[in-house]
């Protein structure tokens, strides 16, 4: 008897199937090995290019008919039209060798920086911001539902007199801020075990913990930490252990600062070793396997202004038939922005002639490297080390650059001027660059930068549970 396909299986191959081959651009051989070489000096624009074969989203892909898209979230998937959707179908590109003059884009950055929302001054300190995020209302959120956890376990498992939960009583608002606290001060002094930090032995005592706050209490809190009521149930939601939170911290980042002119779209990785349905592989990340995160951050102050955790096919974007997956990324993290005159940059991941054209047409600028096959790319001649060929289109300028490796670039902001960089080659002769590569490479390192200061200070245990790994105080997404 012939072997029959599960759904799930059915569903995934149909995915693929029905992928429309009109968006292939076919090209010579030449074109393919300069698309695998086309990073960057910055290493993380290579993993992004597995991202694109990932069955989540060939699934998310298959699951958008005739301009309406399927977003994920609380209470499960819904179908949406995109009013966007088609919009840059009927755009001709036709690519010109001309010189290219940007569009000028007037940004007010009289609004930028701390918002009015957030009510510290020169004179708070470190406990007046950790207040801001995380606020009396969060941590009267958690306060309750830990407690309702802990209730709930009791009534469902037998007590012994040794066990730690047999004489829990109520946590208040007071003592959860003190909880968390200690998890931030564990960062700064770490040791193998917990305990550790309450030894007696004078090679690991510290006192402090002791004061602050009894082992047993500790480890009590620990155990029964939760952020959301088990009773109610949401279909369709990787994340419900944690919505109510993650809204929350969300909404404070993004209503306590304000961005300027420069933003940039990048992924940023947590670390998580269990089983989860949607942890990433990223092989050029430090932690390699965990949770991936879409994070919207500003160039200029490295804050991190908004963010999307990647739960496969639910993820929750809007997506516009127009931009693929990936576009719609950045389509949905720039949302509040755009008509103000910004300017992001991404990588060849986001990348596309579309979302730049859909991009300017909102008023905001955006540079980033480019596959080669992308589709509506100009075909551009072998370019010799050293030398770039500029074309232009719809006020869109392509770049083929080469230096060690051949670079495409687009870019709706700069000219295609070559400017004189910090290096020198072997003979000594300072190596000049594109404008685009050297703004690119300035700005896109933010996000990598907020993941480097993460890890100096990252306090994650082995533990079997995710939402209290991404509620670790040091990796939820941070503010500098």
């Amino acid at each position: 008897m012939a072997r029959q396909n599960s759904p799930d299986f059915q569903q995934l191959l149909d995915g693929y199937i029905t992928d429309d081959l009109s968006d292939l651009d076919l090209e010579s051989d030449e074109d393919t090995e300069d698309t695998e070489n086309e990073s960057s000096e910055r290493g993380e624009s290579s993993d992004n290019s597995e991202q694109a074969d990932d069955p989540c989203i060939a699934r998310q892909r298959k699951r958008t008919r005739g301009g309406e898209a399927v977003t994920g979230g609380p209470g499960g998937a819904t179908r949406v039209r995109d009013a966007a959707a088609g919009r840059n179908s009927s755009v001709k590109w036709d690519w010109s060798s001309t010189p290219f003059i940007p569009k000028q884009l007037s940004f007010d950055s009289s609004s930028s920086g701390i918002s009015d929302a957030c009510s510290v001054t020169d004179s708070s300190n470190e406990l007046d911001f950790l207040r801001e995020f995380f606020s009396d209302e969060l941590l009267d959120m958690i306060v309750i539902e830990t407690n309702r956890y802990a209730q709930q376990y009791l009534r469902g498992n037998a007590m012994t007199p040794r066990s730690r939960l047999a004489n829990w009583t109520d946590t208040t608002r007071d003592e959860m801020y003190l909880f968390f606290c200690i998890m931030l001060l564990m960062s700064h002094n770490k040791k193998n075990r917990i305990n550790d930090y309450w030894s007696k032995d004078e090679v690991y005592e510290q006192k402090i913990f002791g004061k602050l706050m009894s082992r047993d209490r500790f480890l009590q809190l620990l155990r029964v930490l939760h952020f959301t009521d088990n009773t109610i149930r949401v279909e369709n939601d990787k994340l419900q252990k944690i919505r109510p939170v993650l809204e929350k911290l969300r909404n404070s980042f993004k209503t306590k600062f304000k961005p300027f002119q420069e933003l940039c779209v990048d992924e940023s990785l947590m670390k998580w070793r269990g089983r989860l349905s949607f942890r990433q592989f990223l092989p050029l990340k430090r932690h390699r396997f965990g949770v991936k995160m879409f994070v919207l951050c500003d160039c200029d102050s490295g804050y991190i202004s908004d963010f999307i955790v990647y739960t496969g096919k639910d993820t929750e974007i809007v997506e516009d038939l127009q931009l693929g997956v990936s576009g719609s990324v950045v389509k949905t993290l720039l949302t509040p922005h755009l008509q103000k005159a910004h300017i992001v940059y991404v990588d060849n991941w986001y990348t596309s002639p579309n979302l730049l054209h859909y991009l300017l047409n909102e008023n905001t600028g955006a540079c980033g490297t480019v596959r080669a096959n992308r589709k509506n790319m100009p075909k551009l001649p072998v370019v010799k080390r050293g030398d770039q060929i500029v074309q232009h289109s719809n006020n869109i300028m392509c770049i083929k650059w080469c230096d060690k490796r051949v670079v495409h670039m687009l870019s709706s902001v700069h000219k295609g001027d070559m400017c004189d960089s910090n290096s020198r080659d072997r003979q000594r002769q300072v190596v000049r660059k594109p404008l685009a590569v050297l703004e690119y490479n300035k700005k896109m390192r933010l996000v990598d930068k907020s993941d480097m200061l993460l890890s100096s200070v990252e306090c994650l245990r082995k533990s079997i549970k995710c939402p209290s790994t991404v509620m670790t105080p040091t990796h939820a997404p941070p503010h500098k």
